[in-house]
């Protein structure tokens, strides 16, 4: 049974842990080019944050078994500090590239879903969606369609930041989405994923694979890219968007990426009520 953490409230600002953690692959140019744009809108969006960082196992100084690394991090005391986590871009293994793995023990995952039992929110965009590229990790997290993504990444387009796709905005009334267009081209390593999540969680947006090239694991017409739904107990939101450092410094940092990603996080915190998330059928 998982260790309750019960998340911070009863406080004017919601404060998350930021979490790019790897010990799979390290999408390293978007996690070190990207953080300081996400922590600049989240500082604008009145949301405090903390950043905890690892990679690989070990034992050694900046890895994530050491005891100043996940066992300090994901422990239900640290966790109640916290009304959401947001994994950026953080990796689990990947048996191609001979990485260590898993990221997270027992104990760890324990906590985390004590987190989330008690009303805790978790966002998550690109590896963190995909933690080991294309097989699961923790059937809590990733895998079935009962697991908090509901999906697998089986493949991706080509990492071609020139390969645009046209995204479709499915929820303009979100936080992560209010005010967006309802189309607008966006550049990435686009991800295909093994089952479309519809009627199981609330798509926020889609890619039309009519406007570039998805690969050899296109997903035809219902292909979500970011989502959302209320998850045992507490909220999970997520995005396979954020490949590229250059997607979240474009205009300064003020872009439809970091917005995106802000709005889910905040959305995860327990901001903006509005987005409840429930789950819609298909079209």
């Amino acid at each position: 049974m998982a260790t309750s953490a019960v998340p911070a409230q009863a406080k004017d600002e919601s404060k998350v842990l930021i979490y790019t953690g790897t010990t799979g692959y390290r999408h390293a140019g978007a996690i070190d080019g990207g953080i300081g744009h996400i922590q600049n809108a989240l500082d604008e969006a009145g949301i405090s944050w903390v950043r905890e960082d690892c990679d690989g196992l070990g034992g050694a100084v900046g890895n994530c078994d050491h005891p100043d690394g996940n066992p300090r991090v994901f422990s239900p005391e640290n966790l109640a500090e916290y009304d959401a986590i947001f994994l950026f871009n953080a990796s689990s293994q990947w048996l191609g590239g001979g990485r260590p793995g898993p990221l997270w023990d027992e104990e760890q995952r324990a906590a985390i879903r004590g987190f989330v039992n008690a009303g805790g929110g978790i966002a998550a965009n690109h590896n963190a969606v995909d933690m080991g590229a294309g097989v699961t990790t923790w059937d809590w997290w990733d895998g079935g369609a009962e697991s908090a993504v509901g999906t697998l990444m089986p493949g991706h387009a080509a990492s071609d930041l020139d390969n645009v796709a046209t995204v479709r905005v499915a929820d303009r009334h979100h936080p992560s989405t209010r005010g967006f267009p309802k189309e607008f081209s966006f550049g990435d390593e686009h991800y295909n994923f093994a089952r479309s999540v519809r009627g199981d969680a609330r798509v926020l947006a889609t890619l039309d694979e009519e406007s570039y090239d998805p690969g050899p694991n296109a997903m035809g017409e219902d292909h979500p890219i970011s989502w959302c739904k209320p998850y045992d107990g507490g909220r999970i939101w997520v995005t396979g968007m954020g490949h590229f450092p250059e997607s979240y410094a474009a205009n300064g940092g003020d872009n439809y990426l970091v917005r995106h990603l802000v709005g889910g996080i905040g959305w995860a915190a327990g901001k903006g009520a509005e987005g409840k998330c429930a789950p819609r059928g298909r079209p």
